[in-house]
Formats: structure tokens, C-alpha cells, sequence
């Protein structure tokens, strides 16, 4: 009757390979998350060697291992499984194509922050144009107040009434809406009062030295009309401005003992009242 060698009638499970540890036909080890069957006695001989082993179970990247921290995404490279760490809060993931990684990124818009100056004719301590002498039916540089401030972006650095000064340099949307009576071809417009100038306008000059760059222009063509300007300005931090009304003279002096304010006025022997000011000033982004 013939003599079959059965050998080994099960694979000999030995742990992580040892260097010192001799191995015998169909020991199994494990090397760096892989397994290995022993296939030549060695002593040594460590895997992948291919003389002395064969795969018997190809590992993986230990995800345990790789995300390391609450937050962290699993993705694929160009080699294998890798990290994203948590990016910072509001970010947004976003891809980059096929033959590129993921990364994290910022959502933008077309503005920063908003903010809303309001000058309501009779509430808090403003006076009005009858109280200043010589200034009734002149109207040029009179400066017009406001009695609160609703900054929820935090856009606004210092201010106090009528002046701020913005926290960030950059490009500015200036928006105006206000009833007037009787205040004819008047020019509204944000003075730069530390340089003495109309505020810079984003254009290809943005600090430029011109002190009569275009404000906003309205004219009244009725009784108690209801005005809506708009224009951009260059702002920078470390300046004060103002928001200014002049007529048809005197749009280049600005006189900073100029301290009239835009209220209760007579105009052609009627009263005028400015009873609502409003300024939304928004700041752009990317500018």
C-alpha cells in the first residue's frame, strides 16, 4: 500500500514575524497588515521574500490608523488612502477634478458684511439748519447725521456721529435713501475727512489724489420726494469719513468746522424736513 506524506494537515499560525525565529513549511505570518505562508524553512528571511513566502492575504491601509481625529475624511491619492483633517467651521469640500485631491474651501459672495447708519429728524440731540447762523438757503457741505448704527458684520471700526472708519481697506458700495424737500441739485457723497477729498472711487486710480472725484448727484423736481443713490468708493482703514450735502457751489471746499445738519430747513419759503436717512454701506469681497 503506498505511504502518503500528509504534512502539515493545518496552516501553524506564529504572530508577527521575528527575525530570530526559525519557520517551517506553511507557518503563517504577519508582516506590516499582510499575511504570509512560509513555503522554504528560513530563518531570517523576512517577507515579502519570495523565495521563502506567498501572500496568503493582502492588507489594506488601516483606516484606524490613518483617521487620526474627529473631523477627519478618508480619501484616495494617486497610491492609496490619505487624511483631509477637519478644515476650519463654515468651510465647504471641494473637489478639483479627477487627476487631483480634495481640499477645503471658503464660501465667498459678492460682499463681507452690511451696514446701516439711520438719521431720524427729531429724535436724540441733532439740531437743525434754523439754528445755525448764516447757513439757511445755502445748503452747501451740510453734514448729515445719523442717530444709530446696526454693524451685525463688524465692517465699521470706530465711529461717533456722522463719522466712522472701516476696518478693512477695500472696495465699498454706499447706497442713500432719504426724503428731501426743496434741496435742489444737491450732490450727496461720503467725504474723506482725513485727507480732505471726496472719497476714492474703485476705479484704475484707488488712492488717487483727485479731490473732486464724481459723488452722487440728485436733483428735486417735486415736494417731498424720496431719493435712492448709490456709487462705490475706495475705503481705507485709519481714514474718517463722513457723509456730506452740498449744492451747486462750494463741492470742493470741505471745511471740517462745517458742523450744520441736515433737518428742519427752509428752502423758497418752505419747511423742509429730512425726516428718514438711511446709508447701507456693503462691503465687497475679493476687492
Amino acid at each position: 500500500m503506498a505511504t502518503i506524506n500528509l504534512g502539515s494537515i493545518k496552516f501553524n499560525w506564529k504572530g508577527d514575524y521575528a527575525a530570530g525565529t526559525a519557520y517551517a513549511v506553511d507557518d503563517v505570518v504577519n508582516s506590516s497588515g499582510t499575511s504570509y505562508v512560509c513555503i522554504a524553512a528560513s530563518t531570517g528571511n523576512a517577507p515579502p521574500n519570495a523565495t521563502y513566502w506567498n501572500v496568503m492575504a493582502q492588507g489594506g491601509t488601516d483606516v484606524g490608523t490613518t483617521l487620526t481625529t474627529q473631523g477627519d475624511i478618508l480619501y484616495r491619492d494617486g497610491s492609496g488612502l490619505q487624511r483631509l483633517s477637519a478644515g476650519t467651521s463654515g468651510q465647504f469640500l471641494k473637489t478639483q477634478g479627477a487627476s487631483a485631491n480634495p481640499t477645503w474651501g471658503d464660501v465667498s459672495s459678492n460682499h463681507t458684511g452690511l451696514a446701516w447708519f439711520e438719521y431720524q429728524y427729531g429724535t436724540g440731540t441733532f439740531g437743525d439748519m434754523h439754528s445755525v447762523a448764516g447757513f439757511q438757503g445755502v445748503h452747501n457741505l451740510a453734514v448729515i447725521p445719523w442717530n444709530t448704527l446696526t454693524d451685525p458684520y463688524n465692517i465699521i471700526g470706530t465711529a461717533g456721529s456722522n463719522s466712522f472708519q472701516v476696518n478693512t481697506t477695500g472696495a465699498y458700495e454706499i447706497s442713500f435713501s432719504f426724503r428731501m424737500h426743496q434741496f435742489n441739485h444737491y450732490k450727496i457723497f461720503l467725504n474723506n475727512d482725513t485727507d480732505g477729498k471726496y472719497a476714492e472711487r474703485p476705479n484704475t486710480a484707488l488712492t488717487g489724489t483727485v479731490a473732486n472725484q464724481a459723488p452722487m448727484i440728485g436733483y428735486n423736481t417735486g415736494q417731498g420726494e424720496v431719493h435712492q443713490l448709490h456709487d462705490f468708493y475706495y475705503l481705507e482703514t485709519g481714514h474718517s469719513y463722513s457723509f456730506r450735502a452740498t449744492n451747486d457751489t462750494g463741492s470742493s471746499n470741505f471745511s471740517t468746522s462745517t458742523s450744520s445738519l441736515l433737518g428742519n430747513h427752509t428752502s423758497g419759503g418752505v419747511n423742509s424736513y429730512n425726516t428718514i436717512f438711511r446709508v447701507k454701506v456693503t462691503k465687497l469681497s475679493g476687492v
